[in-house]
């Protein structure tokens, strides 16, 4: 399943305050010794005496390793590993043990087993040490940055949304006008024109018509998300036949055969299912050379924990070079031309379908047309 391509937004722009490093050993001159080790690295170092202080530092603050002792009294290493393990913000934190004790390989398998990334025995080689632990930090780093980018896109994915539809609601308005007043012309005045102005008047109705359509698709886009989901319960037997009967003229110009199986009765929003539906049988009718009739198969069954829907056709098929651009919104392989269309349809698909919970993916070969499948989580319903 091909995405959406991200925003280009260097790692070197995100700000990532400076990893922690956690060094635990019940002897001071450890700790001290440990620490000038990897005083160079860039690093803050806090320093514990016991099991129960580390825990108690960890709760305070976030590290991107833990240095700890094996052999201390009270709380071993293995004991406070396994207690870091079960809280949730510390469960992520590399834990290196650092021993003096016995070599036995059932010591390392224990740590092992507790979570453990690495095992080193003292004493210590101070350049394999610091290099051991600035892997770690740099995961770290990494790991937040990609966090931070993250989020950031997230809202910047959300600023978009939100603009794309406030514009297009107030867009909606001067182009009804648009429309009302060019049909009210041809209506009235058309005998009054010369050629050349009934054909202006003409792409002045065909470019107000796909605005319409452009506009009307973007708010449909932008809306998946932001408006909370009516759940209702969906015959899609019903509703597959009302969109085939919207589609009767075209259906009966192009001669298409459409057949679709005993679909089942599901939890999910109407509204989105039926733009769903809708683009994907409409796309299996347009997206035909005129050689053949368009033969269209609608199937629906369980699958596991799903829903599994395909909607197959015998089209024009998909070329490979053109699969990351499927889903991409605004992206059209074809030239309007050709194929009629505004490049929203089947990325506003993928994002409902996600926003369920689910996949969308197709399969096509070139010249013999195209199946589309998807999967809606069974909350509910039966088939």
């Amino acid at each position: 399943m091909t995405q959406s391509r991200p925003l280009d937004i260097a790692p070197s722009s995100v700000v990532i305050p400076q990893p922690n490093i956690l060094i635990v050993d019940d002897r001071k001159e450890n700790l001290l010794a440990t620490e000038k080790v990897l005083s160079k690295l860039n690093a803050g170092i806090f320093k514990a005496m016991s099991g129960n202080e580390a825990l108690s530092l960890m709760l305070h603050h976030r590290f991107a390793v833990v240095l700890l002792d094996v052999q201390m009294p009270e709380m071993d290493g293995f004991e406070t590993a396994t207690l870091m393990q079960e809280h949730e913000l510390m469960r992520s934190v590399p834990i290196i043990f650092v021993t003096a004790i016995s070599k036995e390989e059932r010591y390392a398998s224990q740590a092992a087993e507790i979570g453990a990334v690495d095992y080193i025995f003292k004493p210590i080689n101070p350049d394999i040490l610091r290099s051991k632990v600035k892997v770690y930090l740099d995961l770290y780093v990494q790991r937040e940055q990609i966090l931070t980018l993250n989020a950031h896109l997230k809202r910047t994915n959300e600023e978009l949304e939100r603009f794309a539809y406030i514009c297009s609601h107030d867009l909606q308005e001067p182009v009804r006008m648009m429309n009302i007043y060019a049909g009210m012309l041809a209506a009235d005045d058309i005998n009054a024109f010369d050629e050349d102005s009934k054909k202006y008047l003409g792409v002045i109705q065909r470019n107000a018509e796909q605005m319409r359509k452009m506009i009307a698709d973007i708010l449909a886009f932008s809306r998946i998300g932001r408006e909370e989901l009516k759940i209702e319960i969906i015959d899609c037997n019903l509703l597959v036949q009302d969109i085939l009967s919207k589609l009767e003229t075209t259906i009966a110009n192009k001669k298409a055969n459409i057949s679709c199986g005993n679909l089942p009765t599901l939890a999910t929003s109407q509204t989105l299912l039926h733009i769903l539906f809708q683009n994907i049988i409409g796309n299996a009718l347009k997206f035909h050379d005129g050689s053949r009739p368009p033969e269209i198969t609608i199937q629906g069954k369980a699958d596991g924990k799903n829903w599994l829907f395909s909607v197959k056709d015998n089209g024009i098929g998909i070329d490979p070079q053109f699969s990351d651009k499927v889903f991409a919104i605004f992206q059209r392989i074809h030239r309007k031309e050709d194929y009629s269309g505004t490049g929203i349809g089947l990325s506003t698909c993928k994002k409902f379908v996600e926003l369920c919970g689910g996949s969308i993916w197709y399969e096509s070969t070139p010249g013999q047309g195209t199946t589309f499948f998807f999967t809606i989580p069974q909350h509910g319903g039966s088939v």
